[in-house]
C-alpha cells in the first residue's frame, strides 16, 4: 500500500494556521513558526503585536507594511549604544500613518534630530 503525502499548507486554511499561532505562548516559539515558510512567515508577521526596532523612515515603512497589527511598538535605545542619529518628523509621520493599531510607543533615550 503506497502511503501519499500530503503539504501542510493544503491540509490546513489560513485560519487554521492562526488559531496555531495564537496558541503559541513564547515569542521564541513565534518566531520559529514563521521560519517554516514564506507563507507561515506572512501569518507570524501579520498577527505579531509588539515590536522592538531601531530604524529610520524606510525601515519604519518597511516594519509598518509588514507588521500590520502592531500594538506596542518600541523604539527606545540606550544612551550608551545608540547608532541612530534621532528621531525625525518623517519618521514620526511613518509612524501615525503606518502602524494604524499602534496604542503605545515607546521613545525612552530617543534622539531628537
Amino acid at each position: 500500500m503506497e502511503s501519499k503525502s500530503v503539504c501542510i499548507n493544503e491540509a490546513l486554511r489560513e485560519d487554521e494556521l492562526r488559531a496555531i499561532l495564537g496558541k503559541l505562548e513564547s515569542d521564541k516559539d513565534k518566531e520559529a513558526f514563521g521560519l517554516v515558510c514564506k507563507k507561515w512567515l506572512y501569518l507570524q508577521s501579520t498577527e505579531r503585536k509588539r515590536l522592538a526596532a531601531r530604524a529610520g523612515t524606510h525601515m519604519l515603512r518597511k516594519m509598518a507594511a509588514r507588521f500590520t497589527k502592531v500594538v506596542e511598538l518600541d523604539l527606545s535605545q540606550s544612551p550608551s549604544r545608540s547608532f541612530s542619529p534621532g528621531l525625525t518628523d518623517s519618521d514620526l509621520s511613518v509612524i501615525a500613518r503606518g502602524f494604524t493599531c499602534l496604542r503605545l510607543l515607546s521613545l525612552y533615550n530617543c534622539k531628537v534630530s
